[in-house]
């Protein structure tokens, strides 16, 4: 992008991230499927092997998705014995999500999944993980906006 941007799709930061994202997602597609999982289910799975319990709110704000988005993924994990929901609460957004035993079991499984973009992207892990600290620098700045 230049400071005479002109409305070109190649010209748009937009585009990139967008590009990138779905080819991130149809890598993971192989390794996921091993184990079920779709990608966004991964993120989810992701959520609850580093925090053990979490709320519905807690995990659409780390995963940028609205409630519509996300029950659908977790009523798929929760038919797959990956996770609980637990009772409802007046706020919904404060409903608890629960790893199961099978969802714990999965974790040993998936452990080899972040090295596996490194490998056929043929790119260092430590290239990735300075492509990954940029954007995360881009969330960042977003979040204060809010």
């Amino acid at each position: 992008m230049t400071a005479k941007s002109t409305l070109t799709l190649n010209e748009q930061l937009c585009f990139p991230v967008y590009g990138s994202t779905r080819i991130i997602s149809r890598l993971y597609q192989p390794v996921l499927a091993k184990l079920q999982l779709s990608y966004p289910e991964y993120l989810v799975m992701l959520t609850l092997w580093e925090n053990r319990e979490v709320n519905i709110g807690q995990i659409r704000r780390q995963l940028y998705l609205n409630k519509e988005s996300l029950m659908p993924i977790l009523n798929s994990l929760q038919q797959k014995d990956f996770i609980s929901i637990k009772e409802q609460t007046p706020d919904a957004l404060e409903t608890k999500i629960h790893i199961t035993k099978t969802g714990k079991a999965l974790k040993t499984r998936a452990k080899r999944i972040p090295f596996s973009l490194s490998r056929v992207l043929n790119t260092p892990v430590e290239e990735l993980g300075s492509m990954q600290l940029l954007i995360k620098n881009f969330l960042n700045r977003f979040e204060k906006k809010k």
